[in-house]
């Protein structure tokens, strides 16, 4: 049978079996084939090099192209004394193209050594299939150079390698709640980190690099969706480094003296609203912030309001001289108690202690004087004061988180005539700890609400300098009023036998505040926030300082508790800023 085919397929090839006619049209069929074998050819080289020159010319450049991300440099973060609060150190992400690798297992002995990873493990991820494969994210600062070296002399090839900064908080848990942190997405979280997260991120940018066949880059390129990185602003604080010591020292030796769980102080210049120290215990350390809980970050000073007490006397006080409601010299009868709305207010004590003046009234933190002095301001009168000091609304500070507190005001469905008598000594109402130390602030100032600040100035990467300038947001006071309020605290604090405010050699203002704690049905039977808000010297007062202690065991009282901390931190400002003594100030003894 197969000699039988052969004898066939040689007749119907063989030229000399066909006739001319046969011959003839068989060439034509022939030909006529290879004309349209041609034609189809022709048309898809015309479809591939015509119609698809675009989609084959993107093809080619993503098989030879690179596109790399330029980090941009996150801006610092210092103190106004130059000492280092945020920055950023350099490691080094490296990429692999394993199917341009031709010998995984040298180029995995070169880079073991640099990357710090095991041979065995680089050349599993040098023989993947995949076309790129992250070797890792973070490789030494020192790897760039050596990469760099190894590319050069031929020993590696396919092998991306981009710096990539890393953020690093050289104090730990220095001033962590003002900083905040950023994110393993380079976002800045919580503080100034948050707040200030654009400013200081600046914008990462695209490298397009063309590679080789062995994937190595030969010159980069620019293409319309590149763009370079611009680096992120830096920013210089109000805050100084060795009055930020102080205050978290001196509150870490306070909390452990007086057994309490937290706490914090804040330290202001009365004049401008800058922040010199805002110190929060406990702290965390804000390069550990992946093992860390988030509500740990959260800033007590803006974003945890508390009633704070006794110390709001000083605001009834203000608002009554400032009203004309009350005069300077006036006398008010203390019977025990007062009737106010319903409701009978006491003092802590439970003691009346009949004609006194508001100089005695100030010295035993008298709720019914207070009281009566918020009625006889009038309550429409009494809560503008509240709200032109700030309470209730935000400061404006320079910090992520601020949240307003909490004023009830006559008429909005909650407030009850009794809240006045309450609001007078600091009960019922939610202020910031930030807020209570700027109204203390306004009245040391003589009467301006200042915009509180943390932040002095901000240097933009191509040298620019933004300064930021104090800012009054209101007049709250007069002037006369402001000085009457000084005297009557001043003396006040000397006549207080108990307060261990006092500091040798200067006259201070302030007052102390022991305020109950809110809980589900009225107050809790126990625990206390102790406090002191003063201010010195009295007659030109060059700061204000805020110390709060939360829950202290050893003793409920302000002025035990929050006093001597508070003269603690006075004393050693003084002896830093070099600020001399009222006689030698004066001149007068």
């Amino acid at each position: 049978m197969q000699t039988h085919y052969s004898v066939l397929c040689t007749r119907y090839f063989s030229v000399s079996a066909l006739t001319p006619n046969q011959f003839s049209r068989r060439t034509y069929v022939l030909f006529t084939l290879m004309v349209a074998a041609a034609l189809v050819i022709v048309a898809r080289l015309g479809y591939w090099q015509v119609m698809r020159h675009e989609d084959l010319g993107k093809l080619a450049l993503d098989l030879r192209e690179r596109t790399i991300t330029e980090y941009a440099r996150r801006g610092d973060i210092l103190t106004a004394d130059g000492i280092l609060l945020a920055t950023d150190i350099y490691s080094y992400e490296v990429a692999a193209h394993p199917n341009l690798i031709h010998n995984p297992k040298e180029q995995a002995q070169f880079l073991a050594p640099i990357l710090n990873i095991g041979e065995s493990v680089l050349v599993e991820q040098l023989s993947s299939k995949a076309s790129t494969v992250m070797v890792t994210l973070n490789a030494p600062t020192s790897a760039g150079k050596e990469l760099t070296a190894l590319r050069n002399a031929g020993k590696i090839g396919a092998i991306d390698f981009v710096a990539k900064p890393i953020r690093r908080y050289p104090g730990g848990s220095l001033a962590a709640h003002i900083i905040g942190f950023t994110s393993a997405s380079r976002l800045g979280a919580y503080g100034l980190e948050q707040y200030y997260d654009e400013l200081l991120r600046g914008r990462d940018g695209k490298i397009r690099a063309e590679s080789d066949a062995l994937g190595d880059e030969t010159l980069p390129f620019d293409l319309p969706q590149g763009s370079p990185a611009h680096d992120g602003s830096t920013i210089v604080l109000t805050l100084n480094s060795a009055i930020q010591n102080i205050a978290e020292r001196e509150l870490q030796k306070g909390l452990a003296e007086f057994g309490a769980p937290r706490g914090q102080i804040l330290i202001m210049e009365p004049q401008t609203g800058k922040i010199l120290a805002l110190a929060s215990y406990p702290a965390p350390d804000v390069n550990a912030f992946a093992t860390t809980k988030l509500d740990q970050f959260n800033n007590p000073a803006v974003s945890l309001p508390y009633e704070p007490g006794s110390v709001f006397k000083v605001i009834t006080l203000a608002t009554g001289l400032d009203s004309g409601k009350i005069s300077r010299g006036i006398v008010m009868n203390d019977p025990g108690s007062v009737v106010i709305g319903g409701r009978r207010f006491f003092n802590s004590d439970r003691k009346g202690y009949g004609n006194v003046d508001l100089v005695t009234a100030m010295e035993k933190s008298l709720n019914v004087i207070a009281a009566k002095i918020a009625l006889a301001t009038g309550a429409k009168t009494f809560y503008q004061y509240l709200h032109d000091f700030g309470f209730g609304s935000l400061s404006g500070i320079d910090l992520a988180g601020e949240i307003p507190g909490t004023v009830k005001n006559p008429g909005d469905g909650i407030w009850y005539e009794s809240d006045l008598g309450t609001n007078a000594f600091g009960q019922g109402l939610a202020a910031t700890p930030l807020q209570m130390a700027n109204a203390l602030a306004t009245v040391a100032n003589g009467g301006n609400l200042m915009r509180p600040y943390i932040v002095d100035r901000i240097i933009h990467p191509d040298g620019s300098v933004e300064v930021r300038q104090p800012r009054v947001i209101r007049r709250v006071l007069k002037p006369e009023t402001s000085a009457m309020v000084i005297d009557i605290l001043s003396r006040s604090i000397g006549k207080e036998s108990t307060n261990k405010a006092n500091l040798p050699g200067y006259k201070i203002a302030g007052k102390t505040g022991t305020a109950q704690i809110p809980v589900p049905g009225g107050y809790d039977p126990k625990w206390t926030i102790a406090s002191f808000g003063g201010f010195f010297p009295a007659d030109n007062p060059q700061y204000v300082i805020l110390v709060k202690i939360d829950r202290p065991t050893k003793s409920p009282w302000g002025s035990q508790v929050a006093s001597p901390i508070f003269a603690s931190v006075a004393q050693q400002l003084a002896q830093l800023t070099g600020l001399p003594p009222d006689d030698v100030r004066t001149g007068v003894k």
